[in-house]
């Protein structure tokens, strides 16, 4: 199913929090890269975000809902990125 987007206003609203939300993890990110220390951080926190965003990422692609697989998207590249982190430092 094709991911549209719908022009009610609630929609609109959807989309923007699910852009938002999608870079709620990013601060960590960044204090993580920054510091060059994960110390204060949960890998299991960060899998099961990975892993949940996958599958809310499917679904929303199966749905085509783009304010899903908006922030969807942004936490598995944020995720992944601090589970690189924990597996190569």
């Amino acid at each position: 199913m094709p991911i549209s987007i719908h022009n009610h206003w609630i929609d609109k609203l959807a989309v923007l929090t699910g852009v938002l939300s999608g870079f709620a993890l990013y601060p960590q990110v960044f204090t993580v890269i920054m510091s060059g220390s994960s110390e204060n951080v949960s890998l299991t926190t960060y899998a099961i975000i990975f892993g949940n965003s996958i599958v809310w990422l499917i679904y929303s692609i199966h749905r085509g809902l783009l304010s899903l697989a908006i922030p969807s998207i942004l936490n598995i590249l944020a995720s992944a990125a601090l589970i690189v982190w924990f597996l190569t430092t």
